[in-house]
């Protein structure tokens, strides 16, 4: 037996043993496993060091699924107060993520990267005590170095600033850059997963990321939505104009975000310091955590009564809080239902009960992008759409010479979600995302009216327009499908 041929045969044996272990040890979802056995037997080598990157599962020790006990004291508040018609969706958060009901706040909607980071500029300025930051993608272009320059600043000043940053998101993050922030006095750590990295180019924790995006400023003023930090989500890209909404709260809502951060804070901290992590500059700098952290949660001056909830998850939940909850807000729609994402790979669950609500009468409507980042997930997008279209759902192509980042639910007027979460199974069972449920009508007037006006610059997509499409397209779509749950 040459040696290319025993290669190919061990290839194939562990393979098959890797299999077996998704099959009836992991018990991955069907189509999940189905993709993975593809795989293997198509391109033996290559799988398996697809299934070494992004197949195999680093969820044991990752990001807190709940807020911790020391975080949940010092943002009690409590859900009885909330007599509203969703307090049973609010159980239903706090009962999966332990985050309260957080009654009192005043919310400022962005329809775009340039309307959020000309007011996040102001308000780092006026930073006072600390500003937290955590983001999935971050770049040293122009946006990223203006931001960068005015954290380091602050923090020459005095005050506190910290940083998360996902590793793969930070990839294009300037090195020689990033020494400079760090010496600032900005404490800086990356995520990835616990033992998921073999080496500093070398990470197996590529398929599960932090894709949360929020900031913190001195305990009173948070951000929270879809834009990461980058020239491209103010516009400056191949793809044009970036319709994405992100949103500014004051309130007791900003407690939440805090306490979410501190946990991610720690624990990507720990992680990196157990795990001897490579960090971009080499340092294993340590940052000691604070004597006093009631400093950081400032009692809450706003009154303006605007209940809202901190909804999150995880690849290590054992159920995803945000699926839930979208489930929830379907499920108790009565007229309508408007979605936004520029992704749409909905669970079986989610599936069932956009079609049930449609088929009740109930008027759903999805605006999607025309022009795609990722063509894969695009294509694998479009036969969940077509299963819709026939059933009655309305599907709108935004704008093709523009990119639509927007994530975003709105049901019946009354109460809606946004934040960092797309309408598909990455964000629901991989990614770490984070969401806020506002249960107020006036909010969800004006998510609905950025909703009427991403469909005045959209075409509607017809069952016949869809099905007047070319064998070849329509292939390609159930091709990338089969493997939708993979990526």
């Amino acid at each position: 037996m040459n040696l290319s041929r025993a290669l190919y045969l061990s290839a194939y044996l562990i393979n098959f043993l890797l299999a077996l272990t998704i099959i009836f040890k992991d018990r991955e979802k069907p189509e999940k496993s189905i993709g993975w056995l593809l795989i293997f037997m198509l391109i033996p080598f290559v799988g398996l060091i697809l299934y070494v990157l992004i197949g195999r599962n680093w969820k044991s020790k990752n990001l807190k699924e709940r807020l911790s006990p020391e975080m949940v004291e010092f943002v009690k508040t409590s859900l009885e107060e909330y007599a509203g018609p969703y307090k049973d969706m609010a159980k239903l958060v706090t009962i999966g993520n332990g985050s309260p009901l957080f009654l009192y706040n005043e919310v400022t909607l962005f329809k775009d990267g340039t309307q959020k980071f000309e007011a996040l500029l102001k308000d780092l300025a006026k930073a006072q005590h600390h500003i937290h930051m955590e983001y999935y993608i971050v770049k040293s272009d122009e946006t990223g170095r203006k931001i960068f320059d005015l954290l380091m600043k602050k923090a020459q000043e005095g005050v506190k600033v910290r940083f998360v940053m996902d590793k793969v998101g930070g990839r294009r993050f300037d090195k020689e850059y990033l020494k400079e922030v760090r010496k600032s006095g900005i404490e800086l750590v990356t995520y990835s997963a616990h033992f998921a990295s073999i080496g500093k180019f070398i990470d197996t924790s590529i398929n599960y990321r932090n894709h949360r995006k929020m900031v913190i400023i001195d305990g009173t003023i948070g951000y929270l939505g879809g834009n990461n930090i980058g020239d491209e989500y103010r516009g400056e890209s191949k793809f044009g104009y970036w319709r994405d909404t992100h949103m500014r709260v004051e309130g007791e809502f900003v407690l939440g975000l805090q306490a979410l951060f501190f946990d991610d804070f720690f624990t990507v901290l720990s992680i990196n310091e157990e795990s001897k992590k490579w960090e971009y500059d080499k340092q294993r700098q340590k940052y000691k955590k604070e004597n006093d952290l009631s400093l950081y949660f400032p009692k809450s001056q706003v009154t303006n009564y605007l209940p809202m909830q901190l909804v999150y998850n995880g690849p290590g939940s054992p159920y995803s809080t945000v699926e839930q909850l979208f489930l929830k807000m379907i499920s108790t729609a009565k007229e309508k239902i408007y979605i936004s994402s520029p992704y749409f790979i909905p669970s079986d669950s989610l599936m069932q009960a956009l079609k049930v609500a449609v088929l009740s009468g109930v008027d759903v409507k999805i605006v999607f992008p025309e022009q795609y980042d990722h063509p894969p997930v695009g294509h694998a997008s479009m036969t969940y759409i077509k299963e819709l279209l026939d059933v009655g759902a309305e599907f709108y192509y935004y704008n093709k010479n523009a990119f639509y980042h927007n994530k975003a639910l709105v049901v019946d007027t009354s109460v809606c979600t946004l934040g960092t979460a797309n309408f598909d199974v990455r964000s629901l069972y991989y990614n770490y995302e984070v969401n806020a449920v506002i249960y107020d009508e006036l909010t969800a007037a004006r998510m609905e009216g950025l909703f009427y006006d991403d469909m005045a610059v959209s075409r509607l997509l017809t069952l016949d327009e869809y099905n007047a499409g070319s064998p070849f397209t329509h292939w390609k779509e159930s091709f990338f499908r089969v493997f939708s749950l993979l990526f």
